[in-house]
């Protein structure tokens, strides 16, 4: 006979040491508790994983952030826009949304809402400033080759015209949309621009929004929408 006892006896003998005070709690909780705390931590880091590949392979694109800089590099505006995750995948700029405007103080200055586009060529928008009181449009208009749009003022008066010049080859060169005024005579004349800076690597580069400083600053907010635009249609067309 073994001078030995069984492990499972070992086990339980009530232990010979003191027990600091601060360890008692471990003393009286169960193994499964321990158990069910892993089980909740193991289902979380799935439900985590599970959630960044449907991310990243059903394209579900998260919420789009831009920040307006002046000349000189100083942050005057920051845009967030607001919409819904299924449209942001699947819509792209057909979609619907509101870019809420803010500035240095969070304040909402101005605000941008884009209705449903139900084909490539009726993409409007309308731009209000203060939220609720709309002071312009802009409206694509349909064409086959060109991109073209119109700038309205608040009762959907027509202003000027943008248009991008048709050009060959975009693929190494920056992309330019001319804003033009709507007297045939001048109607070459563009008295300024939206342009996207060509980029090697293929990444969002940044637009500029050039147009004069005695421009009505409705019509400067409403160029801040057509911009926001533009940049919705190259970004998921172009």
């Amino acid at each position: 006979m073994s001078g030995y006892a069984p492990l499972e006896d070992t086990a339980m003998i009530p232990s010979p040491y003191h027990i600091p005070s601060h360890l008692e709690t471990l003393t009286r909780v169960r193994q499964d508790c321990f158990s069910l705390i892993l089980i909740i931590i193991i289902i979380i880091i799935i439900i985590i994983i599970i959630m960044f590949i449907i991310m990243f392979c059903c394209g579900i694109k998260p919420v789009n952030k831009y920040f307006v800089k002046d000349g000189m590099g100083n942050k005057v505006f920051g845009i967030l826009e607001d919409s819904e995750c299924c449209d942001r995948s699947f819509c792209a700029s057909g979609r619907s949304f509101i870019m809420n405007v803010t500035d240095n103080s969070n304040q909402e200055v101005i605000r941008l809402l884009h209705p449903s586009a139900c084909c490539y060529g009726s993409h409007e928008l309308e731009v209000q400033s203060p939220p609720g009181t709309t002071i312009g449009y802009v409206r694509k208009n349909w064409h086959c080759c060109l991109s073209k749009f119109t700038v309205e003022n608040e009762r959907g008066e027509p202003a000027f015209k943008i248009e991008r010049p048709f050009v060959g080859c975009t693929c190494c060169t920056d992309q330019n949309f001319e804003l033009l005024s709507l007297n045939e005579e001048v109607t070459e004349r563009s008295f300024g621009k939206i342009i996207k800076p060509f980029s090697c690597c293929g990444s969002n580069a940044d637009f500029v929004l050039r147009f004069p400083s005695n421009l009505d600053v409705k019509m400067k907010a409403t160029l801040l929408g057509a911009c926001i635009l533009i940049v919705n249609i190259v970004k998921n067309t172009f």
